[in-house]
């Protein structure tokens, strides 16, 4: 699917620093809307789901798996836009 070796060794790599990048960068995102805002549900989820991610990432880049690469990079993704909705509706 793939294709040749060295892609598939491109993506893993990339993929796992994504997800061991993204960490951080969502756990000072979820701090700065804590103070902002006092959200209690919302950061919950920022401090959980960067953990799930990285361990995906590096897990995919450990065992040779891509596909569990790819659902570390768009849960990295989906992990701002999981907080702020449910920000929003704590805030409701």
């Amino acid at each position: 699917m793939f294709g040749e070796g060295a892609f598939l060794d491109l993506f893993l790599t990339r993929g796992r620093m994504v997800a061991l990048v993204s960490v951080p960068v969502w756990w000072s995102m979820t701090i700065f809307l804590f103070a902002e805002e006092g959200w209690r549900y919302g950061l919950v989820l920022g401090f959980v789901l960067p953990l799930l991610v990285a361990y995906l990432g590096l897990r995919g880049y450990r065992e040779v798996r891509p596909g569990m690469t790819a659902g570390a990079l768009a849960l990295s993704v989906a992990t701002p836009l999981v907080i702020i909705a449910l920000g929003w509706l704590e805030g409701r």
